[in-house]
């Protein structure tokens, strides 16, 4: 499946909802030749743009060897040394700092860029002189479970968007067994990551840039008929991708990624079974539950994206229309928004 680079910022754009913060970057319309020069000039750019606002700055813990006293004395530490006889101590304070974790990922993060053989050269030049500018900032071996420990408030939001990509960056970075370097792996050929991306693509596009539909995901009960003696916490809990419900219609929509849209049995072309019967499975248990009278007639999509056939069939089964249907990806993107905005018209 080709999707063209620029594409790819605007999907991972909507999907992180950080179209605000993806604007201050300026990023050009070049023909970058592939994901990780596009990730890598986003870098530079926000890194660029604040180093100009100024970097980030906050409270850190700090234990080191002080003229005098200052913060909290470690008395035991400062004896074992013999330190009160040069007049000087181990002390525990908190100083006001730029080298705190979301600088220091930016700066380890441009430098595993510079390490790596895919940069183009012109662009390498400008990670470094990126690079360089973080005076008073420490490396670290970033790996992804700092970015769980990352705290990003109203403060330091624009720092977001940033870190988004450089996990994506550090998740996607191999090491070749050959020679030691690091490579990135191109994450378009990861079917379950990309899955991932364009569901949450394609729900905060709609939370966005339509006003008819409220835009949700939803828990669907089962239903089950007379007596039970099975516990329903066994049976597997159904959620939406998402669901889009106006004042009397509700459209159940389940994204779906794949590099073959449809399955090939003895040479023929069918639809993936298992995706049918779920999306059917949410309509019918859906259907029963009568709190919203939207459930009992809930329309239902199957999305995928377009590989080599466009679809577009609308199938109706019982009190439900299902409309298995396709968006072409590698295309200009005011078709892609057009196209996406008619399928719920």
């Amino acid at each position: 499946m080709k999707i063209p680079i620029q594409n790819i910022y605007y999907l991972l754009t909507y999907a992180w909802d950080k179209l605000e913060e993806a604007d201050k970057i300026e990023i050009g319309r070049d023909d970058y030749k592939d994901s990780l020069n596009l990730f890598a000039r986003i870098l530079v750019s926000g890194s660029n743009y604040i180093l100009k606002k100024g970097l980030d700055r906050a409270y850190i813990p700090v234990v080191e060897e002080y003229r005098g006293i200052k913060g909290k004395l470690q008395f035991k530490e400062s004896l074992e040394k013999q330190l009160f006889f040069k007049g000087r101590s181990i002390c525990a304070f908190d100083e006001f700092s730029e080298n705190v974790l979301h600088n220091k990922i930016l700066k380890s993060v441009l430098r595993l860029l510079y390490r790596m053989p895919q940069i183009d050269q012109k662009l390498r030049g400008q990670i470094w002189d990126s690079y360089n500018r973080f005076h008073g900032v420490d490396e670290l071996d970033v790996q992804v479970s700092h970015f769980r420990q990352l705290q990003i408030h109203r403060n330091n939001h624009h720092y977001d968007f940033l870190m988004r990509v450089c996990k994506l960056i550090v998740e996607n970075s191999v090491i070749e067994e050959s020679n030691g370097g690091i490579i990135f792996k191109d994450f378009l050929r990861n079917e379950a990551a990309m899955a991932k991306l364009f569901e949450d693509f394609v729900r905060n596009f709609y939370a966005r840039e339509q006003k008819k539909y409220k835009v949700s995901r939803e828990y669907i009960d089962w239903y089950v008929e007379g007596e039970s003696n099975g516990p329903l916490s066994f049976l597997p809990r159904m959620q939406t991708d998402i669901t889009l419900e106006a004042v009397e219609h509700k459209l159940i929509i389940d994204t779906k990624y794949y590099q073959q849209t449809l399955s090939v049995h003895f040479n023929t072309e069918k639809y993936h079974s298992a995706n049918l019967y779920q999306i059917y499975s949410y309509l019918t248990n859906l259907e029963k539950d009568a709190k919203n009278p939207n459930n009992l007639t809930c329309d239902g999509m199957l999305l995928y994206p377009t590989t080599q056939t466009n679809l577009d069939a609308t199938y109706t089964l019982g009190k439900h229309k299902l409309r298995i249907a396709t968006v072409d990806l590698n295309q200009n993107w005011n078709t892609i928004h057009n196209r996406l905005l008619e399928l719920i018209a």
